[in-house]
């Protein structure tokens, strides 16, 4: 079992261990992570909590050590504390399925073939993009993705510590130039992204077609004497002219160009592609563009 960074345990429906056992109280235990340890803490139950078998007074935390033993209302059913590591950024379905894990910076639900919604990591902290709209993230929030409901679980001491350690070290997509090279044919667009100390061989993929596209928009609205901050916005419908890209496919797409540029070390990667969800408008996020026929 997966624990997250705050894990209620109870029988009660907004328990993440839902224990059905009539000994068990509603909102039985709580354990959670304090930054450097795990801790479990009874919550007032009828019956007790209890750590290597010994009962702990209500509202009191108990440090656990691997190996620890857990019981919940008496020694029915005893539980084993076998990793003390941090918690994971996770999402969590509240159907009672199984959580899914943070990959890289990048979390797309309600699975990774299917990211119709995408958690991601920006500059201001976790961003929520969701089909008509793009907004902050906070830990123990819940959104809904697909059909079902799901909590969002980041402990911050996670957050912070990545975020801040990263920043210093990381490229910025102004700091990237794309050059795609494209067959006369379009059947095969090969992408390089350069800096000024390394040159990126992002190889010929299905979904550079895509950065094509948006690039080609982007430097004809500049070659129109569109400003910056116009220039490149193109509706997302244009795809779907093409039978072979429908809107599943197009978030797919996304999702993975977005991955893609977050493994080059892009600190602002989901900005590769810029979405305004109300309008269904999309541009390519970089202004470093080169394109050339092979």
């Amino acid at each position: 079992m997966l624990l997250e960074a705050e894990h209620l345990i109870g029988r009660a429906a907004n328990c993440s261990l839902r224990l059905p056992e009539t000994h068990v109280s509603a909102q039985h235990a709580l354990l959670r992570w304090a930054g450097g340890r795990w801790e479990v803490r009874d919550l007032g139950s009828r019956n007790g909590t209890f750590v290597n078998g010994a009962r702990l007074n209500p509202g009191e935390n108990c440090a656990l050590s691997l190996g620890a033993t857990l019981d919940f209302g008496g020694p029915q059913q005893p539980w084993e504390f076998v990793d003390d590591t941090a918690p994971s950024v996770m999402a969590v379905p509240l159907d009672g399925g199984a959580p899914i894990l943070l990959e890289g910076e990048f979390l797309g639900l309600p699975s990774a073939e299917d990211p119709t919604v995408t958690i991601y990591r920006g500059r201001e902290g976790w961003m929520l993009e969701q089909p008509d709209s793009t907004s902050a993230l906070s830990h123990l929030q819940t959104f809904q993705a697909g059909h079902g409901m799901w909590r969002f679980c980041c402990p911050e001491s996670v957050h912070l510590t990545e975020v801040e350690g990263e920043k210093r070290s990381r490229l910025g997509l102004e700091d990237l130039e794309l050059v795609f090279s494209v067959s006369r044919d379009e059947e095969h667009v090969h992408l390089r992204a350069k800096s000024r100390e390394r040159d990126f061989d992002l190889g010929s993929r299905n979904h550079n077609y895509v950065l094509l596209t948006l690039a080609r928009q982007r430097l004809a609205d500049r070659n129109a004497g569109e400003c910056e901050s116009r220039c490149g916005w193109m509706y997302q419908d244009r795809f779907f002219r093409d039978p072979s890209i429908a809107p599943a496919q197009l978030n797919l797409d996304i999702f993975r160009i977005r991955r893609q540029f977050a493994a080059l070390g892009a600190i602002d990667a989901a900005n590769i592609v810029e979405r305004r969800p109300r309008t269904k408008q999309l541009r390519i996020g970089s202004c470093g563009l080169t394109i050339v026929a092979v």
